[in-house]
């Protein structure tokens, strides 16, 4: 028997994963009732690095020299200038000065509730701890013509040999005519070492996924640029951002490309609408012959998030440390900007910096350029049912921890304890309650193809909710069945359609 232990749902109903369930998942999809932004509510929210201009190294050739005196690009970026207050910074917005009503130095100090005892979470490292930001690393493999895969090929292994394990907390990726999945932002840094530890061996010893990873490099010739690549291309992109989306603080992707020319323009729109910062890094910026990548271009590829633009493969490790430097002291600066601004259109936003900053060198600002000022909230591609419940990681959308606990009268039966982020939930005001209500749902193992599904109603007061955003919202179930040694356990929001999944190892005897 399978029932909440914790909730007023009652049984789940078990439907059929790509029958009514799918269906009715999908829905949610399209839901048309955003949240409209009231006077004095909208926060606008821009992240904010500051470094020096770096040294250009002694002895450079002349003809190298046009680069550089534009602004160094290859090797690492100047020092980051710490230690800036909220006084040293202005914001305009199309040019109108705001106020600035929140300031903060470095990461986020959001704090995910407690975990309880021997559970796990979508928020959270391996070894429990939370995730302050998550760096993503897609080498783009598809977009790189087949001369330079090789040089390519030869950045990325420099990059993974150079890793060690307090900078290996990312998420990898390589994309060919597939999006192969080689680390998990939440993954134990061991696995990463260890992968690139293989890449010593000869080609033949290498494991099977590592091994396809990197002799995916998709067919040129057959895909077709203009239609399968950047169909295969904008694909990639929306699961890496829904493994993105949720997680807190800064999200970075180091996008290691030939060309930013070739990037689908709704790749783009796609990482904007879900404030992910881009480090392209180009595969080699210098060639003999003509139509190679612009260094302007991949520089303005760059700022429309607020990024930085690397032009050679040997540069990916560099690109990878900045954009963890970055997500460790940023600074961010947040406003409210009146009713009347938000008119629908695209607002640039310009951060200055007083002349008191350290030293007062020439500086390298970078920042989100200016948002969509809309009293509708845009929100990030929601994930599929399928992509929920068979996809290879955790989804963050909405937090969640839970642990699995065995039966002590029905050994095959494990009792679920979940916890769920109401800070990911939307609720509304009603009288003097807060009301909402989520989808839970479970694979359902004795039927193959077919999972578990309840709705859980929230109805709290202003005390309980308190609580509830601090300590999160628990639940349990019982009889919970498994043939993988895992459950995995999917919560979808029924107001916006936000989505968060948890794969919840089963405990032993």
């Amino acid at each position: 028997m399978f029932w909440w232990k914790a909730s007023k749902v009652g049984l789940l109903g078990v439907l059929p994963l790509a029958g009514s369930f799918a269906a009715s998942l999908n829905s949610l999809n399209v839901y048309q009732d955003p949240a409209v932004f009231r006077a004095g509510t909208r926060f606008v929210e821009v992240q904010v690095v500051v470094r020096n201009q770096p040294v250009r190294p002694p002895g450079l050739s002349a003809s190298l020299k046009y680069v550089f005196d534009s602004g160094p690009p290859f090797g690492p970026p100047g020092e980051l200038v710490k230690g800036l207050t909220k006084d040293d910074f202005t914001l305009l917005d199309e040019g109108k000065a705001q106020p600035i009503a929140v300031f903060r130095e470095g990461p986020s100090d959001d704090k995910p509730f407690n975990l309880p005892p021997g559970a796990i979470s979508n928020r959270t490292d391996n070894s429990g701890k939370p995730l302050q930001g998550a760096t993503a690393v897609l080498i783009d493999f598809l977009n790189t013509g087949f001369d330079f895969t090789g040089y390519q090929r030869m950045g990325m292994t420099n990059f993974m040999r150079s890793l060690a394990e307090d900078n290996s907390r990312i998420g990898l990726y390589t994309l060919g005519e597939n999006l192969h999945i080689l680390q998990n932002f939440s993954d134990d840094p061991q696995k990463l070492l260890a992968t690139a530890a293989k890449l010593d061996q000869p080609k033949g010893a290498l494991p099977a996924d590592l091994k396809s990873s990197l002799r995916d490099f998709g067919d040129l010739m057959d895909l077709g640029k203009e239609t399968v690549h950047s169909r295969i291309t904008l694909n990639a992109m929306r699961v890496i951002v829904q493994h993105l989306s949720g997680m807190p603080g800064r999200k970075n992707l180091v996008w290691f490309m030939d060309d930013p020319r070739n990037v689908p323009p709704q790749v783009i729109a796609m990482a904007q609408q879900a404030n992910i910062v881009l480090y392209p890094v180009l595969v080699r910026l210098v060639r003999t012959g003509p139509g190679g990548p612009s260094m302007n271009a991949t520089r303005a590829f760059a700022a429309l998030t607020g990024g930085r633009a690397f032009l050679d493969a040997k540069d990916l490790s560099f690109a990878v440390h900045t954009a963890q430097e970055d997500t460790a002291t940023s600074y961010v600066l947040g406003y409210y900007p009146d009713e009347h601004m938000l008119d629908g259109k695209y607002h640039n936003i310009t951060i200055k910096i007083h002349d008191k900053a350290p030293e007062k060198q020439t500086l390298e600002v970078n920042y989100r350029p200016g948002y969509l000022a809309t009293k509708v909230a845009s929100r990030a591609p929601s994930p599929t049912p399928m992509e929920l419940l068979e996809g290879p990681v955790n989804l963050a959308g909405i937090g969640l921890a839970a642990q699995a606990i065995r039966e002590a009268d029905h050994p095959e039966l494990y009792d679920l304890h979940l916890t769920v982020d109401l800070h990911d939930i939307h609720l509304e005001r009603k009288e003097d309650r807060f009301v909402g209500a989520f989808d839970l749902t479970i694979p359902n193992p004795p039927s193959q193809g077919t999972v578990r599904s309840g709705v859980v109603t929230i109805n709290l007061t202003d005390a309980q909710l308190a609580k509830a955003l601090e300590s999160g919202y628990p639940l349990g179930l019982t009889g919970v069945q498994s043939e993988t040694g895992e459950v995995r356990v999917v919560v979808r929001d029924r107001a916006t359609g936000a989505a968060g999944s948890l794969r919840v190892p089963l405990a032993g005897p």
